[in-house]
Formats: C-alpha cells, structure tokens, sequence
C-alpha cells in the first residue's frame, strides 16, 4: 500500500475515532484508514480530501460530545452531490497513513498520580556513608530483604553499634553491624552503604555496646619472668639480658604494636592476644636465642607511645575523629616510634655500646655467626656511627633506597643526635625543624621515617652522609619474597624480613 503522511488536523479526529481515545500525537504512528466512494482515490488526491475532511467535521462533533459526557452519535452518511452521477462503489481500499508531530496539551495528572507523601511513622532509610563498608564489623546479621529488617535486627544485638552496612543490589551478601565506632573510614566499596540505625534498641540493652576490657599488650609475647629493670624506657618489656656486664653491651630492639588490622596480633580475637601468629612467635624466639648465644639484650615495645598523633596531623584530618585520625595515620605513627626507641636507648644509662632497630618480621637467621659484633667491626673500621642497609633484593632502583627496617647505631654523639632530630622534625611536621643538633640547617619530616633517612642521605653530605655506611640489603636486611627465602640458609643473608603480613 502507498503510504502517505496527513497534512492536516483532521487525520487526529480519524485516529480518534478508529482508536477510540482522545487524540495524543505519537511520532511514527501508522494506522489503516478506509474509504468509500465511487473511485479509488488516496488521501492525497482533491477528491480523497474532501471525503476525509467531511468525515473530519463528524468526528470532531463526535469527539465534543465525548468531553461533555454525551454519547457520540453515529456519523451521518456523506451528502450525495446531484450535479454528477456517483458511480458504483469499487472495492474498498486500505491506505496507511502516517500522523504528523502536533503538540498537544500535556495530559492532565490526576491526583491518584501524584507521589504519595511518607504515612506517618514510615521508616526512612539515612545513609551515613555511600559505597562504603563498616571499618570494622561487629557480627552477621542474616540474609534479610531490606535496610529496615536490618536495622531491626541490628537493635536486638548486644554487639551491634548504631549503624551497619547492607547492599540494595545484594541482600543476599548478609546485613552486618558495625561495632562501636567501627562505622567510620571503612573500604570503598561500590556495593555496600552504611546506614545509621533509626530503630530503638530494645529494652534491657544498654544504649552502646559495652566496651571491651582493657588487653595486655604484652600477652603471648616472650617477656622475661621476674622483676622489671629499672633501666627499661617507657613501657617496655625485657626478653632477655646476657650481656656478660651490668653496662654497655648491645641491645635489640623491636616494636610490636598492634594494629588496627591486627597485623602482630590475633586476627580472629583482638581481646585474645596470647594467641599471636606462630610466624611471629618463630622470628621473636629465634633473636631471643640469639641474642642467649651472643650475649645481647633484647627489649620490646608493645604499647605505642602517646600522643601518637602530631599538631598537623590533626590538622590534615580535617573533621574526622581523633580515633579515625589515629587510625589513618596509624601506620606512620608506629614506624615513627622506632626513632624514638633508638633515642630512648642510647640515651640510656645502661650506656649501651651498640643499638640495633629491628623491625617486628625481621629475624637474626645465622645463630653461628655472631651478626652484630661483626657489623660493629665494620662501623670501626671505616670510621662510621650508623649502619643501614638498601634494597637492592628488590630491583637495582632499590641498591640507592634506603630501607629503614634494620638500624645499627654506634652509641655517640652523632647518633644521640641524630635520632632526636628525625623525631623533633616529625613533630615540627610542615613548620620544620631549624638548626638541627646533627648540624644541618633545615629538616622537614613530614612522611614515614625511612624517607627522612633518603631525604638527609640525599640531602646532607657533609652532617649525614659522611657518618653512614648503606649497606647491601641482600646480605644484611634481605626480604624474603622474590626468592629471597631460599638463601636462608645461606651464609651470604644475616638478616631477613620474612614479611608474613
């Protein structure tokens, strides 16, 4: 069939008509439109325009009656024109035509249309943070359908806190609470919100989950039995003491502070510390033994030393809590302590000869050798206070790196100083540290501690760099991925990082 497209209003009325609703313009729209008469003429064509617009004037009365609530009446036949016979009616023929674009009124809302505004009472879901999970989650709650069963699940649960975390598009992945405090700075995450708690706890709850007892930090870690020393600095801990004099001697040194993460603690129970991974277990065991057979000390750290958090880094946290604060920069602050130890410690009156820094995953793995005397021997002969070692097990950018996992320091002025310094310009943060005691004229140590050593080995020839050996990692601090594990028995490896975390 020819296919034509209507020039006019009336071609509404019929669609009207033959659809049996109130006209709307629908762009693309084809429909069948029948004529009859005496030719077999098209639309387009005078005498289909007269047919068409006559059958337009019916429709339109029709269509009027309808608005006003009267039923249309049944067209009248065309007016048959005298003037010329009218032939017999051909077969009827069907055309398709297509509707012109018209605007037309906006079709009125009614009220049943209008959004219905919240009954009452209703439960309104309030997101505390989107795409994001608990930081830590106090339990499981179940697989239910919505954030409102969630939440009223989460208020009959001693251990839940006020908010929790659900997944519109994975209910299935289990509603969870957060546990006290755990709502803040938890992972991004493009499935997961977390939502404050709108539904009362119920009765005999108290309004907050208790708060957990305080825990040993010390528990499960291998403490020395008996009376503390006196001479120990801050909270720290004996492991053994085989120095061979009541002075002087070598010490080791290494922090153990838990972590958010529990990285040296227990992961399945914060509260359970006496349960330490049995890799860490192993590294601490295996420096006590050797420092038995070598006649050293060994001290430990297990509770970082407050305030964790500087002036500016409480500035750089903007609105977060100080608990969330101190979190962020959790990772910073605990390396940090290590300068601070180092200071502790040869400022001591022990007057110790030599202070070792170890990090918590490295391990003294040759118990023939006698490690540290012999670095000692090399800080004497080449007229140097401090040893650190490089990372060049890692790739050969690592032989210029310093890593600051491992710190032998001859007890002198020099390294007194130095130690003070790094700390002090921690503190300072952005305002800088002038006039160092080591000599050099401006430090800023705004980062992690291993970069401040980069920055003053790099920066500083003539106070630093001069006093300092860097040593290869591969013999003195290796790693022990990237095959480094497989020269744990070999001679050419004294110290490993076994970085299980």
């Amino acid at each position: 069939m020819p296919a034509r497209r209507a020039a006019s209003s009336s071609c509404q009325s019929v669609v009207a008509v033959v659809l049996g609703v109130t006209f709307v313009a629908v762009p693309g729209l084809y429909f069948e439109f029948y004529l009859t008469g005496g030719y077999k003429v098209g639309p387009g064509t005078p005498q289909g325009h007269e047919v068409i617009q006559e059958a337009a004037k019916q429709v339109d009365l029709a269509t009027s009656k309808v608005k006003l609530g009267h039923p249309p009446a049944p067209p009248p036949s065309p007016p048959v024109q005298a003037k010329e016979p009218v032939p017999e009616a051909p077969a009827i023929d069907s055309y398709v035509v297509q509707s012109q674009e018209v605007e037309a009124e906006p079709p009125v809302l009614k009220a049943s249309e209008e959004p219905a505004p919240a009954a009452p009472g209703a439960y309104i879901e309030q997101i505390f943070a989107k795409n994001r999970e608990c930081a830590d989650q106090a339990m499981e709650l179940g697989n239910l359908p919505t954030v409102q069963a969630c939440d009223e699940v989460a208020a009959t649960k001693l251990e839940c806190g006020r908010y929790f975390m659900f997944s519109h598009a994975h209910p299935d992945w289990i509603c969870r609470c957060c546990s006290l405090h755990g709502e803040e700075e938890g992972p991004a995450s493009d499935q997961w919100n977390v939502y404050k708690a709108q539904v009362p706890r119920i009765s005999g709850l108290p309004p907050e989950p208790p708060t957990a007892p305080p825990v040993d930090p010390f528990a499960g870690l291998p403490i020395a039995p008996g009376p503390r020393p006196q001479w120990l600095a801050r909270k720290d801990a004996l492991v053994i003491d085989a120095r061979p004099e009541e002075h002087g001697g070598i010490v080791i040194l290494q922090a153990v502070l838990s972590d958010s993460h529990s990285t040296w603690g227990n992961s399945k129970d914060a509260q359970r510390l006496e349960d330490r991974p049995d890799w860490l277990r192993a590294i601490l065991a295996t420096n006590r033994a050797h420092a038995k057979k070598h006649g050293h000390a060994m001290v430990l750290r297990a509770h970082p030393t407050e305030p964790q958090l500087t002036d500016w880094m409480i500035k750089d946290c903007g609105k977060k809590s100080l608990r969330v604060c101190a979190k962020v920069n959790e990772r910073e602050t605990y390396n940090w302590e290590k300068h601070l130890m180092m200071q502790d410690y040869l400022l001591s009156p022990q007057a110790f000869t030599h202070v070792l820094m170890l990090d918590a995953d490295a391990a003294l793995i040759q118990p023939q050798l006698d490690t540290l005397q012999r670095i000692a021997a090399i800080l004497d002969k080449k007229g140097k206070d401090l040893f650190l070692t490089n990372e060049d097990w890692l790739d050969q950018n690592g032989e210029a790196r310093i890593n600051g996992g491992l710190m032998l320091a001859k007890n002198t002025q020099f390294t007194q100083n130095l130690f003070q310094d790094t700390f002090d310009a921690h503190v300072a943060g952005y305002n800088l540290l002038k006039k160092a005691r080591i000599g050099t004229p401006v430090i800023r140590c705004t980062s992690n501690e291993q970069i401040c050593l980069n920055d003053l080995y790099y920066g500083d020839t003539e106070h630093f760099t001069s006093k300092v050996i860097m040593a290869s990692g591969k013999k003195y601090n290796r790693g022990a991925e990237r095959g480094g594990e497989a020269h744990i028995t070999d001679e050419t490896t004294e110290i490993m990082q076994l970085d299980f975390p």
